[in-house]
């Protein structure tokens, strides 16, 4: 009979667990760059969407900045939002709703009415 060795713990030679537990310090060693590196690379992927809102928000200003220098514009605006009228002109300011928008709201109520409600408004509707 042959006599066999006696195995080590996990099948490791002493130069295979050397050898796993400097891959292991390398592993854990590499592990916070690692989660830097992930980090800064998502902060960068934010800033640079920060930075083309900022840059399609200053291409809209300089739009309206350009639209501003129109005096036509400006009298359009002046008109409009501060109601200034040109010498000769009458102003004229309409209070309250409108009738057809009031008889879609009065339309809409109804419609959003719990049919119960309706059933009840129709059934005493007879007795007035």
């Amino acid at each position: 009979m042959s006599q066999e060795e006696p195995r080590p713990p996990l099948g490791l030679t002493p130069r295979g667990a050397v050898l796993l537990l400097a891959l292991f310090a390398l592993a854990a060693t590499a592990v916070y760059p690692l989660r830097q590196y992930v980090s800064q690379q998502d902060r960068i992927e934010r800033l640079q969407a920060k930075q083309a809102a900022l840059a399609a928000e200053n291409a809209r200003l300089e739009t309206e900045r350009k639209r501003l220098m129109d005096p036509a514009y400006v009298q359009q605006l002046a008109k409009r939002d501060y109601h200034v009228v040109a010498p000769g002109e009458e102003a004229w300011v309409v209070t309250g709703t409108r009738p057809s928008a009031a008889a879609e709201a009065a339309a809409a109520a109804e419609a959003n009415r719990p049919w119960y409600k309706r059933a009840w408004q129709g059934f005493t509707s007879w007795f007035s």
